[in-house]
């Protein structure tokens, strides 16, 4: 009985041991970075893999990929219709664009990023220090220019602008940016419903002019017709000549009794 129960007080040291052992550890996941907060405040920074912790050591995982945000309300740039915005220009109208932003947390400052969010997840850096700090620089810059400068032959130099700027803004928060870039620039609302007026009115021009075009070819066809008969009647009366006249009325008298010829058309007299 005293060996049982020395092996029953075995069995559950291993299992405790055991489930103690598999509750203080962490895994981090490949291409993440894990950052481990233990009860004393102490923050240290662990790579991708399984990690012994122990217990009270909280664990916030970043991804160290690449990330994208998209601001776009094209379906077929993974945007939707809450994601439109517009930047404001040095012209002082409001220009809607599509957007797209690549990113990602550098490794060389995860935990200084971490202490600054409050250790939260890598949706909150995306939404309140990522997208309003791109829109920001954005705007800035924008602002500066003319919304022709911006939709036209402009906008390269313009995007690289930006490049350099949230290179420079968003490294103080550690994270380091890929390429930003325009993925479509609209006009402003005015000038939009002005174009769509213009367009309607070209169509209409052309329509005219089509009609004219039509118009001409008819009343052409009209006249070379009406030349074409003129010609044949013409020849037909230069063929009727005195011999071939007196030919057709002795025709005519002899099937249909005495008849005259006036403009080679037979009048009948009654007999």
């Amino acid at each position: 009985m005293k060996g049982l129960r020395s092996l029953v007080v075995g069995g559950v040291i291993i299992v405790g041991g055991i489930i103690y052992t598999i509750g203080g550890m962490s895994h981090i996941s490949v291409g993440s970075i894990g950052i481990e907060k233990h009860m004393s405040g102490q923050i240290t920074e662990v790579p991708q893999g399984f990690h012994w912790t122990g217990w009270g050591v909280s664990v916030q995982e970043y991804p160290t990929y690449t990330q994208s945000l998209v601001l776009s309300d094209d379906k077929h740039e993974g945007g939707n219709t809450d994601q439109a915005w517009s930047v404001g220009t040095g012209d002082q109208q409001e220009l809607p664009v599509n957007t797209n932003l690549t990113w990602k947390i550098s490794t060389k400052n995860v935990a200084n990023l971490y202490q600054s969010v409050g250790g939260k997840d890598i949706s909150y850096i995306k939404n309140n220090i990522v997208k309003p700090t791109m829109k920001n620089v954005v705007n800035k810059i924008t602002h500066k220019y003319s919304w022709n400068d911006i939709k036209g032959s402009k906008q390269a130099d313009i995007t690289e602008e930006i490049n350099i700027e949230l290179d420079t803004e968003l490294a103080k928060q550690g994270i380091e940016v890929g390429t930003f870039g325009f993925t479509h620039v609209g006009s402003p609302a005015g000038m939009a419903q002005s174009q769509a007026q213009l367009a309607t009115s070209e169509l209409n021009v052309k329509k005219a002019l089509a009609d004219q075009e039509k118009a001409k070819i008819e009343n052409q066809t009209k006249i070379l017709n009406a030349e074409a008969d003129a010609k044949a009647n013409k020849i037909l009366a230069d063929s009727l000549t005195p011999e071939l006249l007196k030919k057709m009325e002795m025709d005519a008298r002899q099937k249909f009794g005495w008849v005259t010829v006036q403009g080679g058309t037979p009048l009948v007299q009654a007999k």
